[in-house]
């Protein structure tokens, strides 16, 4: 799968012109910097997706600032109870509340149904800077990388299934290296690497090849 996106991203047009210009250089103002993972929470929407048989058109997205971890719901509305019962599904049954939620600014995010939701699990918002994409800049990279990435995974497919394949999307960019943090979202979230479906068929490895985890 890994080797199927990464072939489409240099090979789908699609891909290609979707990645626009670089951004400015320069300094990232009102930059995070977390202590651990889903203290802070970055959210955006991937918009103009192709209507799922679902009805889906949007790609909610949640991104764990300190460790990179991506994750995703389909939906087809997005009004700010819709985003308020996303969050609760996907970040804080799994993860609890976090401290600190950012997104840009935009009524989505800022109703009264949202703003109570955030009260009730005491986090707060912090917009960023007059839409620069640099005051937010990793969730805007991470924005464009799932776009190019699910653009390219469906790019042989049915586009009315793609809200099928956003999850094993999520679990592919979820455990590839990331240069900046050294490590894989996922072993920063959980504490050890995501084993793949053939691995686990195989069984466990030799005794003397020892799997890293960060319990022991």
């Amino acid at each position: 799968m890994y080797a199927d996106v990464d072939r489409f991203v240099e090979e789908c047009v699609d891909c290609a012109s979707g990645k626009g210009r670089p951004p400015n250089p320069g300094p990232s103002p009102g930059n995070i910097t977390p202590r651990r993972p889903f203290e802070a929470v970055s959210m955006d929407f991937v918009t103009h997706m192709p209507k799922s048989a679902r009805g889906n058109t949007f790609l909610l997205l949640f991104q764990d600032i300190f460790s990179g971890y991506v994750m995703c719901k389909p939906m087809s509305s997005t009004t700010a109870q819709d985003v308020a019962e996303a969050y609760e599904e996907r970040v804080f049954r799994s993860f609890g509340a976090s401290s600190l939620i950012r997104h840009d600014q935009d009524p989505r995010f800022m109703s009264e149904v949202f703003t109570r939701f955030r009260e009730l699990f005491g986090s707060r918002q912090r917009a960023t800077l007059a839409y620069r994409p640099q005051a937010n800049g990793q969730q805007e990279r991470s924005v464009q990388t799932v776009i190019r990435s699910v653009r390219a995974y469906i790019a042989e497919a049915d586009q009315s299934d793609w809200d099928d394949h956003a999850e094993r999307l999520m679990f592919a960019l979820n455990t590839s290296f990331d240069a900046t943090r050294l490590e894989t979202p996922f072993y920063l979230v959980h504490g050890w690497d995501a084993q793949g479906t053939v691995s686990a068929m195989l069984g466990p490895r030799p005794s003397s090849v020892q799997e890293k985890t960060a319990y022991e």
